[in-house]
């Protein structure tokens, strides 16, 4: 597949969708001086070329009841990608990578409730050419992936895209389920808006044979209340973005939340969690190549008070991010989308 050529208007378009992913062409059009017509040629290109795709990302009391566990995986007799790639098939694995560092290969298990997190992890011990298995569960989770921003835009128009969207902060995410059951109407809407964060009220009617103006309302109240919020995927390398990394870090007695506040508000980071380890935060970002990493860790983080000790791997490859599977050559692939919970 040919590498799309982007150009000013293409990389504003992504910025703003960054921002308002469900945004109208007008709307985006206002705010960045484009034809609207124009936007959404463009963005139809980067979407065919795979390079760029709108989910939805569920609350994770939609799809579970435990909290995810990041999990790192040390090999033997084998290549990293071979063993990585026999990790594809196996079931609730929202990310995989081979990282740098004592353990090559990482990736993040968020099952249906913790007994099938159990049984997920313990699947991975089956897996020809896994040694080890390190699993560390999150205790708390600061979510960034969807917020992270490439900068593309000035001040006046990321607050506007901002005040258009009414975006609020990401805040800690919590395995809580919504306070009450599901009509099958919302299932079959969240369902969908998971595939595709900007379907129209009117393509989730026919698919869902619901009455326009019923698919309006729930399409409406399952975004009000954040069962499902948009979000942007990107090839982040066709961008520029080369070296996505990620941080372990051992903090003072009593420091974490702070750690982690001061973190998720550094523009590079895409999540910061606390987990059950000596090095009790983990971080992922992404920068431009490794001396940006370098100015990041030598400057940025090296300002944040309470760090003692700091492991930094860089990933090496990411054929799955947030349940969708990616590569640098030909592109967005395959949506894992989690499966929703059964009426509580």
């Amino acid at each position: 597949m040919t590498r799309p050529l982007l150009d000013e208007l293409d990389r504003r378009l992504i910025g703003a969708l960054h921002l308002a992913p469900r945004a109208t062409w007008d709307d985006i059009g206002g705010i960045l001086s484009a034809d609207a017509g124009t936007l959404k040629r463009r963005f139809d290109r980067l979407h065919e070329a795979r390079m760029v795709r709108v989910i939805g990302q569920a609350d994770w009391g939609m799809h579970s009841t435990a909290m995810p566990v990041h999990v790192f995986l040390d090999i033997t007799g084998e290549t990293p990608l071979a063993v990585l790639d026999r990790l594809r098939d196996l079931p609730h694995l929202q990310l995989l990578a081979q990282i740098s560092g004592d353990y090559p290969l990482y990736a993040v298990v968020h099952a249906p409730s913790e007994a099938a997190t159990s049984e997920a992890i313990d699947r991975m011990f089956s897996i020809p050419g896994v040694r080890r298995v390190n699993a560390l569960p999150a205790l708390s989770t600061l979510r960034r992936g969807i917020t992270w921003d490439p900068q593309f835009l000035t001040g006046t128009e990321r607050a506007a895209l901002l005040e258009l969207t009414g975006t609020q902060p990401e805040g800690t995410a919590t395995a809580t389920p919504p306070d009450r059951p599901l009509s099958e109407s919302e299932r079959a809407v969240v369902a969908l808006l998971l595939r595709d964060g900007r379907a129209s009220a009117a393509s989730i009617a026919r698919a869902s044979d619901l009455a326009t103006s019923t698919a309006h309302r729930v399409v409406r109240r399952v975004l009000d209340e954040r069962w499902v919020k948009p979000r942007l995927e990107i090839v982040s390398e066709w961008l520029g973005f080369q070296t996505p990394f990620m941080l372990r870090l051992r903090v003072d007695p009593g420091e974490t939340p702070e750690v982690m506040r001061r973190i998720d508000l550094l523009p590079q980071t895409r999540l910061a969690a606390h987990v059950a380890s000596d090095l009790s935060v983990l971080a992922t970002g992404l920068v431009a190549d490794r001396s940006a990493l370098a100015r990041f860790i030598d400057g940025e983080l090296a300002r944040i008070p309470g760090i003692t000790a700091v492991s930094v791997a860089v990933m090496l490859a990411e054929p799955r991010r947030y349940w969708l599977d990616r590569d640098r050559i030909t592109g967005l692939g395959e949506f894992h989308a989690p499966t929703l919970l059964g009426p509580q």
